[in-house]
C-alpha cells in the first residue's frame, strides 16, 4: 500500500491556498474527478443506505441495535452486488490469472505449460481489452471489492455473537433447548452444547466457517483446478481408476516373472530392476494406498500428478468447508471411496449417516489422523489433509498461500483441541480414553497461550511472518484482522493518530487538529492512506456501524482522533465533487465539530440551487442551519487571522496623482484604482464572501448577517482589498438582505427605503397597540443595519469615482471627435456618484451599535475619508470643465457643508493634517469656475441649472467684467 506524496496529502487537509481569482478551478476543486467516477455509484450507493436506516434518527436502545445490524446486511449486499458486475465484466482476465497462479504454486512439479506464454497472454489481453472497452476498472478493482464483500460478511457475523440485542438477554442465545448431555448422547448433541455454551468456540467456529465459504465463494472450480495436474497424468480425460501407470509395470513385471502373487519388494530383483520409467527411483510393487509409505518407493511420474491432484481436491474441499456428502461423491467420481471416509470433519459437517460408536471416537481418529499427518505419505497436500482434519499446525503451513489460509489452520486447531478436551470432560469414556492418552495430539490451546487474547497474538503474529507480511498491510486484510481480533477500538485510535500526522506534515491543518500523541507504529503504511479512498469509505461505515452498536471507543478523550477517521472520508467526497452527501457524514460528528467540518466542506459550493439543497439536506438531518451559516465566516476568520499590527490603509490609500505642495496644479485622480481587473479577488476574501452568502439562505440572525459583513468590510478596507470590498457590495446588497430578512421578521418583503418610510398603520395596529411596537422594531432593524451600510456607501462611492475617472481618460485619449459621444455617458455616469457621496458628508461612520468597533472606525474615517472626499472634487473639476459649469458649483456648496459648525468633516481634515490640501483644492475649483464662467460669456450661452437655482447659487456671482 503506497501513501500519496507529502504535498498531495496536504492538499486535503491544510488552508485552501490563494487563486487568481474568485472562482476555484476546475483541477483544484476537483482534483480526484476521475476517482469519483470510478467509485461514484458505489459513494452513493453506501451514503443512500446510511441516509435510510441513519442510527441517529432512532431513539430507542433496540431500534438503534436494529438499524446498524440492517446497515451491515445491505452494505454485504451493495459489495456483493459490486462483484457480480465486476466479475462478469472480467471474467476473461480472471480465468487466466488464477490458471498462471496455480502452475506457478505446484511446486516440485514441471508443468508442460509454459508460463511465460501465459504471462504474455494475460498482457496481451489486458493491453487489446482496456483501449477498445474503455473500461474504468480493473482486475484489482474485483479482487478488492470481493475482500470488501467478505470484510462485510465477517463483521455481520462476528456482531450477531458480540453485540447482543438491548432486552435480549445475557448472550443473545436461548439455552432451553439444549438436552443435557449423559451416556447416550451423540456427539452432534455434545457439539451443539459445546457452542452453545462456550462463547469463544462459537467464535472461533463462526470465523472458520466465514474463512470457507470465502474460500469457496472466490476460489476457482476445483475440478479447473485440478485439470493440469491431470493432463500432466498423461491419461487423457479418465479422472479414475488410480495409478494408470504404476498399475501397468507391476502387472508387465508379475508377468515377466509369472507370479500370480503380489510381488515381494525385497526381492533382490525387484530391488535392482523394479524402476520407474525415467530409471531414477524403485517403483512400488503393490498398490495399497500405503504401498508407497510402506515401502519407501515410488509411483511412477504420471501418477504422482494423479495423486497430488487428488489430495490437492481433497484439501481444497476441506478448506472451502464443503461437506462429506460432498467430498465424498467427488472421491466416487474418481473410485477413490476410501479417501472419503477418512475426510470427516467437525461433528456438524458429516452426513446424517456418519456416526462414531463413542463420543470418543472422532477423538481417537483425530490422532491417528495427526500420525499421518507428521509421519504419512510423501505429498504435501496429503499432509496438509491430515493436518486439517487431526487440528494440526506443522503440516498444513507449507500448503498455505494467503493470509486467509493462516488464519484457516490455527483457528482449525485451535477449535479442535477445544472440542477434544470438552468431550474427555463433559463425558470421558474409560476404554476410549486409555486409547487416545497411547496416541498424540498437537495442543493448540497450549501452543497459542491465553485463549482470550490468542485471536490478538495471532494477528500480531501474521503481521511479522516473511509470508503474510505484505497481505497484512493490505487495507481489507488488516481491516479483518482487527475485527477478528476484536481490537477495533484501539485501531481506529490509532487510524486517526496517522491521519492527523499526515495532515499536519507540512502545515497546520483547519481539519484534522495536530496532535502530540503518535501512532504506535512508525511505518505509515500500516494504516490505511488518504488516497485510499475505497478503504475509507469502508472504514468509515464500520466506525458508524459500532457507534451506532454502542461499542466502547475510549469516550471524549479519543473522540477526536477516531471522527479523524469520518473527516478524512468527508474531504474526499468534497474533493470528488459529493458535495450533496457531506451533510450526511457532517451529521456522525460530535458537538461543534460537525460544523466546523461542515463549513469547511461546503465553502466552495457557490451555486444558489446546490446552496438551497444542502441547506434543505441540513434541516432533514436536523442540523442547526443557523448555527451553520452563523459559523461559517467565524471559522474562517479563526483559520486565516487578522495578524497584522497597525492600520496599512493609513497613508497608503491615494486615489490622488501628483504633488500636494504644489498649488497651482490640477491634480488627477488614478485610473483603475480599485485594481485592473475586477475579478482579482484573494481566495481568502471570496471564501469569506460565500460565507455571508449563506446568511441570504435562512431566517433570522438580522444582527448577526449585518455584523459580519461590517466585519468583512472592516478587513477589507484595512489591508486595501477594495476589489474584495466591491464584490462584496455587487454580491451581497443590503437591500438584498433586508428583502431576505424583513418577511419572517415583519410578515412582508422591505428594503431599507420601505422600512425607513413604513409609517403607514392600519386600525386594527392602533387599536391592539402592534403599530408602536412594529415602529420600533423597524428602528431597531435599521439601527443594526447602520454600520453595514454606510460601509457599503463607501465603496460604492469609490466605484463610481473611478468609473468616472476611466470614463474621463477614455475621452481624453479618443479626442475632441468623440467628444460628444463621452459627453452623455459621463453625464449620466455622474449621477450615481453624487448619489454616493452624500452619505460621506455627515455623520458616516461617527456611531455603531458595537462599541468595540468605534477605534476601528476612526482609523477607517482617517484614512478613506480625506482622500474620497478630495478625488470627489478633482472629479467635479473635471466634469465642470467637461460638461456644465454646475458641477463647480456644486464643489462650492461642498466647501460651504465643510465649513458649516460642528461639522465632522472639519475636524477630520485638520486632525489628519491634510486641510490646505482641501483648501488647494476648493481654491482650484474656484479658479476653474471663474474662468469657465468668463469664457462662456456669450450670446447663448448656458445658464445656471434649474436645481442650482433651486437651491441658490446663481453663476453671476463668478462673471468677471473687465
Amino acid at each position: 500500500m503506497e501513501s500519496r506524496g507529502d504535498d498531495e496529502e496536504a492538499e486535503y487537509y491544510e488552508g485552501p491556498p490563494p487563486l487568481e481569482g474568485p472562482e476555484d478551478h476546475e483541477d483544484i476543486l476537483h482534483p480526484l474527478r476521475e476517482a469519483a467516477n470510478r467509485v461514484g455509484r458505489e459513494v452513493e450507493k453506501f451514503a443512500e443506505i446510511l441516509d435510510r436506516y441513519n442510527p441517529q434518527r432512532a431513539t430507542a436502545s433496540d431500534k438503534k441495535h436494529e438499524m446498524a445490524v440492517e446497515l451491515i446486511e445491505l452494505y454485504h449486499d451493495a459489495a456483493v452486488e459490486t462483484v457480480l458486475r465486476l466479475r462478469d465484466e472480467h471474467a476473461s482476465e480472471r480465468r487466466k490469472k488464477d490458471g498462471l497462479r496455480w502452475r506457478k504454486k505446484m511446486q516440485g512439479f514441471n508443468m508442460a505449460h509454459d508460463d511465460d506464454d501465459n504471462d504474455m497472454d494475460l498482457e496481451d489481453s489486458e493491453e487489446n481489452e482496456s483501449p477498445l472497452s474503455e473500461r474504468r476498472t480493473t482486475l484489482e478493482d474485483l479482487e478488492r471489492w470481493e475482500e470488501e464483500a467478505q470484510t462485510w460478511d465477517l463483521l455481520k457475523r462476528l456482531v450477531s455473537l458480540r453485540f447482543s440485542p438491548p432486552g435480549g438477554g445475557a448472550d443473545g442465545r436461548s439455552i432451553s433447548r439444549l438436552r443435557p448431555i449423559h451416556q447416550y448422547s451423540s456427539e452432534r448433541e455434545i457439539w451443539d452444547n459445546f457452542l452453545e455454551t462456550d462463547d469463544l468456540a462459537l467464535e472461533r467456529k463462526t470465523i472458520l466457517q466465514w474463512l470457507k465459504e470465502a474460500a469457496d465463494e472466490s476460489g476457482e472450480d476445483i475440478d479447473v483446478l485440478v485439470h493440469d495436474l491431470q493432463q500432466n497424468a498423461d491419461r487423457g480425460d479418465i479422472i479414475a481408476h488410480g495409478w494408470l501407470h504404476t498399475k501397468a509395470a507391476i502387472k508387465a513385471k508379475k508377468r515377466l516373472h509369472s507370479s500370480p502373487q503380489p510381488l515381494d519388494p525385497a526381492l533382490p530383483s525387484l530391488q535392482r530392476g523394479h524402476l520407474n520409467a525415467s530409471g531414477t527411483e524403485p517403483l512400488v510393487t503393490q498398490l495399497d494406498p500405503d504401498a508407497a509409505t510402506r515401502q519407501k518407493r515410488k509411483l511412477e511420474a504420471q501418477d504422482e500428478y494423479f495423486e497430488r491432484a487428488i489430495w490437492l481436491g481433497c484439501y481444497e474441499m476441506l478448506r472451502r468447508g464443503k461437506s462429506t456428502d460432498d467430498i465424498r461423491e467427488w472421491c466416487m467420481e474418481r473410485t477413490e471411496v476410501w479417501r472419503a471416509v477418512s475426510m470427516s470433519g467437525f461433528p456438524d459437517e458429516g452426513s446424517a449417516d456418519d456416526r462414531f460408536g463413542a463420543s470418543g471416537s472422532s477423538a481417537l481418529w483425530r490422532r491417528m489422523c495427526f500420525g499421518l499427518a507428521r509421519k504419512g505419505g510423501g505429498d504435501k497436500y496429503e499432509r496438509a489433509v491430515y493436518g486439517i482434519l487431526s487440528g494440526d499446525i506443522q503440516s498444513v503451513e507449507s500448503v498455505c498461500r494467503s493470509w486467509d489460509d493462516f488464519v484457516f489452520l490455527h483457528y482449525n486447531a485451535l477449535l479442535k483441541t477445544q472440542f477434544d478436551t470438552y468431550l474427555q470432560t463433559v463425558r470421558p469414556p474409560p476404554g476410549i480414553s486409555s486409547s487416545i492418552s497411547n496416541f498424540g495430539a498437537f495442543d493448540a490451546v497450549q501452543f497459542h497461550g491465553d485463549p482470550k487474547t490468542a485471536g490478538k497474538r495471532l494477528v500480531e503474529t501474521l503481521k511479522i511472518d516473511p509470508r503474510t507480511v505484505t497481505e497484512t498491510c493490505h487495507p481489507m486484510k488488516m481491516l479483518q484482522g482487527v475485527l477478528i481480533a476484536n481490537e477495533f477500538s484501539h485501531f481506529i485510535y490509532q487510524q486517526g493518530l496517522a491521519l492527523s500526522k499526515l495532515a499536519n506534515a507540512n502545515g497546520i491543518s483547519s481539519l484534522i487538529p495536530p496532535n502530540r500523541s503518535q501512532p504506535e507504529n512508525e511505518d505509515i503504511t500500516r494504516y490505511i492512506a488518504l488516497d485510499d479512498h475505497d478503504s475509507l469509505r469502508v472504514l468509515t461505515h464500520v466506525l458508524l456501524v459500532f457507534m451506532a452498536l454502542g461499542l466502547d471507543l475510549g469516550g471524549i478523550l479519543r473522540e477526536t482522533e477516531v471522527e479523524n477517521v469520518i473527516v478524512a472520508y468527508i474531504s474526499f467526497l468534497r474533493l470528488a465533487g459529493k458535495e450533496e452527501l457531506i451533510p450526511l457524514y457532517c451529521s456522525q460528528l460530535s458537538g461543534k465539530r460537525k460544523y466546523a467540518i461542515l463549513c469547511r466542506n461546503l465553502i466552495d459550493v457557490t451555486d444558489h440551487e446546490q446552496r438551497v439543497t444542502q441547506i434543505k439536506l441540513m434541516r432533514e438531518l436536523g442540523l442547526d442551519v443557523q448555527e451553520f451559516v452563523g459559523l461559517q465566516a467565524r471559522f474562517l476568520l479563526g483559520d486565516y487571522k487578522d495578524t497584522t499590527t497597525g492600520y496599512p490603509a493609513t497613508g497608503n490609500f491615494k486615489l490622488l496623482e501628483g504633488d500636494t505642495n504644489c498649488f497651482g496644479t490640477i491634480r488627477k485622480v488614478t485610473r483603475d484604482f480599485l485594481g485592473d481587473d475586477p475579478d482579482k479577488v484573494e481566495r481568502i476574501d471570496m471564501l469569506l464572501i460565500r460565507s455571508l452568502e449563506w446568511y441570504l439562505l435562512v431566517d433570522g440572525l438580522w444582527s448577526e448577517t449585518f455584523t459580519v459583513g461590517s466585519m468583512l468590510y472592516l478587513r477589507f478596507f484595512k489591508h486595501l482589498h477594495l476589489n474584495a470590498a466591491r464584490t462584496l457590495a455587487s454580491r451581497i446588497t443590503s437591500n438584498a438582505i433586508a428583502k431576505c430578512k424583513t418577511r419572517a421578521i415583519l410578515g412582508e418583503s422591505l428594503d431599507f427605503f420601505g422600512l425607513e418610510s413604513g409609517d403607514d398603520e392600519d386600525l386594527t395596529e392602533v387599536l391592539d397597540g402592534s403599530g408602536e411596537q412594529k415602529r420600533l422594531l423597524r428602528k431597531h432593524l435599521l439601527a443594526e443595519a447602520k454600520s453595514f451600510r454606510e460601509l457599503e456607501t463607501l465603496i460604492e462611492c469609490l466605484d463610481d469615482i473611478e468609473t468616472v475617472t476611466s470614463m474621463a481618460a477614455l475621452m481624453k485619449e479618443d479626442g475632441a471627435s468623440s467628444e460628444r459621444n463621452w459627453r452623455g455617458q459621463l453625464a449620466k455616469a455622474f449621477q450615481p456618484t453624487q448619489a454616493s457621496i452624500q452619505p460621506l458628508l455627515k455623520g458616516w461612520l461617527l456611531t455603531s451599535p458595537n462599541e468595540g468597533l468605534q477605534a476601528e472606525f476612526k482609523l477607517l474615517r482617517e484614512a478613506y475619508l480625506p482622500e474620497t472626499l478630495l478625488a470627489y472634487i478633482v472629479s467635479l473639476q473635471f466634469a465642470g470643465n467637461a460638461l456644465t459649469r454646475d458641477f463647480l458649483m456644486e464643489c462650492m456648496e461642498l466647501s460651504a457643508l465643510i465649513a458649516q459648525e460642528n461639522s465632522d468633516l472639519l475636524t477630520l481634515f485638520i486632525e489628519t493634517g491634510r486641510m490646505q490640501e482641501l483648501v488647494d483644492a476648493l481654491a482650484m475649483a474656484s479658479k476653474t469656475l471663474l474662468l469657465v464662467t468668463s469664457a462662456r460669456q456669450a450670446p447663448g450661452s448656458r445658464s445656471t441649472s434649474k436645481k442650482m437655482r433651486l437651491k441658490g447659487f446663481t453663476q453671476s456671482l463668478w462673471n468677471v467684467k473687465p
